[in-house]
């Protein structure tokens, strides 16, 4: 397993790349807009499974840097978690109405623990088929579920930066992220994806 990315790593330099974005500096955007382009739009794709919503998250949590670049601030965390933050409100927001939640059903949280602890998900997917029923399926988890995977296993966060993000405890993230694989588990197995 890939070790996880610390969001961080570069933050006196993006905190100093904001002050000279604050300033007007063009290549200060550029190099923000660089760092973390890519990273934001996954995100906002992950979450919303809507290539145009990503797009259009992203592009606005850019125009909205470049409106406020004082809205930052130092002491509440890393500039990756502020723009991590941006990109989750506004694509809560644009997903509102078409949401695409299932209830999380009973036999999911009873299920048999060892049965789940046998399934390797992604070990046990080997075609682009399945990859995007994958894709498919993480979409149907709820919010708190998606987001956790989403961060840890799809973005590489580590416990604690997905925690700063989302507010709550590594604990509880650690906790998400397991009940999402067990959820991720049972409706690919119903699906007949897995082996």
């Amino acid at each position: 397993m890939a070790p996880k990315r610390a969001m961080a790593e570069s933050s006196p330099e993006d905190q100093e790349l904001l002050k000279q974005l604050a300033k007007g500096n063009e290549t200060a955007f550029s190099a923000l807009y660089a760092r973390y382009q890519g990273r934001l739009y996954r995100f906002a794709l992950h979450m919303s499974g809507n290539n145009a919503t990503a797009e259009e998250v992203t592009q606005e949590t850019f125009m909205l840097l470049i409106e406020n670049p004082k809205g930052y601030e130092a002491g509440k965390g890393p500039v990756s978690g502020y723009l991590f933050g941006i990109v989750r409100n506004l694509t809560r927001r644009a997903t509102q109405q078409s949401r695409l939640d299932l209830p999380i059903e009973e036999e999911w949280l009873d299920a048999d623990s060892a049965f789940m602890s046998d399934l390797d998900v992604l070990g046990d997917l080997s075609n682009s088929e399945s990859l995007e029923q994958l894709r498919k399926t993480i979409l149907t988890l709820p919010e708190q579920y998606r987001e956790t995977v989403a961060l840890c296993d799809l973005e590489e966060m580590s416990y604690a930066d997905a925690a700063a993000l989302l507010d709550c405890s590594p604990g509880t993230v650690a906790s998400r992220l397991h009940r999402a694989h067990a959820m991720l588990k049972m409706k690919l197995s119903s699906q007949k994806c897995l082996k």
